[in-house]
């Protein structure tokens, strides 16, 4: 660690703990100790606790100067600082958020539900309705017009906050509607909701966001985007070239993939940065040009993934009663994906040391392995498609225990 306290070019540098006490106890020494004794500065001892008390508020101090001096930085600023730091970049920090969950829709006929569409962040909006076991109520977010069969789509909970409905229980209609003969939760919730948006994903959003003044239509398109209340992730494809390329985006054309935000404040960014009249998407959206002219606009939503874990949990000593269960949930609530982000264990293993840390240690894990098909696993997995996203849940999750 560092010997000194520096603020040059390169930042600053200070002293942790450990080298003030050092310091501290070795000044004591040279000035109360010449005669070739040392102080005694065990813990239970006065000269002990005295030197360990300066010490810490030394190190305090020093921590106030670091946040102070962090706070300057947008990179490194948190809570009520960066909300300051970030207003220069016109940004607020977005409040409570709503989960975002796909629920397969069976129909048996044609049939058109009506979904949020422009009004997604509308409290008191409605649209086809659908709820699980325990009354959560999910409303679809974009009108879609199916045909025979079963088709995954994205719903959002009725209220802000994290819901996290158990595999299989968001099987009951609200809305009925002649053609739909079932609705199901496969897939665990593509975007969690929070109460107000976290430091982390406000300081990624921001670091994307500002690319909205750059010279180029795709990085202001990103930008945008970001910037639209309820999007909580986006990207953004160009196929300039004239022919169709490895993403299946034809040519000329624009791919958008938005989590989250109202359908028709996605078309009007989309549309007011396009240089092409050719999006790709499954959600249509008709925009009115200046001149008068309908354009429709498309764009996609996630592609939500299950992702399949499964690892050793090694016991430590005798730890009794293991929270298999605890740590599971812990899992899945706290380990997300971006968009198009690939799956690796390393990732993974970190959530997991720190599920295990939270519901009472006594272990580490061990052979951490991902699938797609709960039959073969591996430690990588990339993205196939760009609007695919990596989902977590805990019935997807398998821990053994081996014996300390």
């Amino acid at each position: 660690m560092a010997d000194s306290d520096i603020l040059d070019s390169t930042g600053l540098v200070l002293k942790d703990y450990d080298t003030i006490l050092n310091e501290f106890q070795s000044g004591m020494n040279d000035i109360y100790a010449q005669d070739g004794d040392t102080i005694n500065f065990g813990s239970e001892t006065p000269d002990g606790q005295f030197t360990n008390i300066v010490a810490q508020a030394m190190s305090d101090l020093r921590e106030t100067i670091r946040e102070v001096y962090n706070s300057f930085n947008p990179d490194n600023c948190s809570g009520s600082v960066q909300d300051s730091r970030y207003a220069l970049n016109f940004l607020t920090r977005n409040g409570a958020t709503y989960t975002v969950q796909n629920i397969d829709i069976t129909v048996n006929q044609t049939v058109t539900l009506n979904g949020l569409d422009s009004n997604y962040a509308d409290p008191n909006a409605s649209s086809y309705t659908v709820s699980d076991d325990a009354g959560n109520l999910w409303y679809l977010i974009d009108t879609t017009t199916l045909t025979s069969g079963t088709t995954s789509l994205p719903f959002r909970s009725k209220n802000y906050g994290a819901f996290q409905s158990v595999i299989g229980t968001i099987t009951n209609q609200v809305t009925i509607v002649l053609g739909v003969t079932a609705v199901n939760n496969s897939v665990a919730a593509t975007t969690l909701g929070e109460e107000q948006e976290p430091d982390t994903a406000f300081r990624l959003r921001r670091n994307r966001s500002t690319s909205t003044k750059g010279l180029n239509n795709t990085d202001s398109m990103l930008g945008q985007l970001l910037e639209l209340n309820a999007v909580s992730d986006a990207d953004i494809w160009v196929n300039r070239t004239n022919t169709t390329d490895s993403t299946g985006t034809d040519p000329h054309t624009i791919w958008a993939i938005v989590d989250g935000g109202a359908n028709t404040d996605i078309a009007d960014v989309i549309y007011s940065n396009s240089s092409t009249a050719n999006f790709r998407g499954a959600v249509s959206v008709a925009v009115t040009s200046s001149g008068g002219q309908t354009f429709t606009v498309k764009f996609d939503r996630p592609n939500p993934v299950p992702l399949y874990i499964q690892f050793d949990l090694q016991l430590i000593g005798d730890v009794g009663a293991t929270d298999i269960q605890g740590i599971k949930d812990y899992i899945a609530k706290n380990l997300s994906y971006a968009l198009n982000e690939n799956a690796e264990t390393s990732k993974i293993t970190t959530i997991a040391s720190e599920a295990i840390a939270a519901t009472g240690g006594g272990g580490y894990a061990l052979n951490v392995e991902i699938s797609t098909d709960d039959s073969t696993y591996t430690d990588y997995i990339p993205s196939s498609s760009r609007k695919n996203k990596f989902v977590i849940d805990s019935t997807r999750i398998t821990i053994n225990e081996v014996g300390a």
